[in-house]
């Protein structure tokens, strides 16, 4: 059956800012009645997350109410440089912001990892060691952040701020511009199966 996960990742915010953003959104969920405020062991792999609020359903598409009988239900708010991703399935591609060309990740018949991945899986090392998250493209020679690809497969992500939403419906496009405006910042929805 498995746990489902939403991700705002917020990719702009730097390390050392992370801590106080987390706060914010914390306090501004609260208030709004999305969740909580008392932290319990909702989440996967955190020791803490914030239950489902009163007003959970005003910022999903559909309201269903069958996710707050699960003990994985709550939001997870990460404050540390952390790669957003789907869990499981198949990499699908990437188009270049620069020259709009598709770069394949895995094999669309097989669904195996193509060599097109070592550079993002390099980029994501590096990044991940406190280096550079560009990425070579292979078809124009640009240089391009790992965050400014086009996901049309599965979308991965880099960022020191992310809320996870364990098990929830399908979080609104609105909402998701709403966090967006209250950091300031861009961000990335992703999500996946684990």
């Amino acid at each position: 059956m498995g746990n489902h996960f939403q991700v705002i990742a917020d990719v702009d915010a730097s390390e050392p800012e992370a801590q106080d953003l987390a706060e914010v959104l914390v306090k501004w969920l609260v208030a709004d009645g999305v969740i909580t405020s008392e932290a319990t062991d909702c989440v996967l792999g955190a020791d803490h997350g914030y239950p489902p609020g009163p007003n959970f359903r005003t910022v999903v598409n559909e309201p269903s109410e069958g996710f707050l009988s699960l003990r994985t239900n709550g939001v997870e708010i990460s404050a540390h440089g952390q790669v957003f991703h789907p869990g499981q399935g198949e990499l699908g591609a990437v188009d270049c912001p620069r020259c709009a060309q598709t770069v394949l990740l895995s094999d669309p018949a097989s669904g195996d990892v193509s060599d097109r991945w070592e550079r993002f899986a390099e980029a994501l090392n590096s990044w991940c060691a406190g280096g550079s998250d560009q990425v070579r493209c292979p078809h124009c020679d640009q240089l391009v952040g790992f965050n400014d690809w086009r996901w049309t497969g599965p979308r991965f992500a880099v960022g020191f701020l992310g809320l996870t939403f364990w098990n929830w419906p399908e979080l609104s496009d609105w909402f998701v511009e709403q966090v967006g405006r209250h950091l300031g910042h861009r961000v990335i929805l992703t999500g996946g199966k684990l």
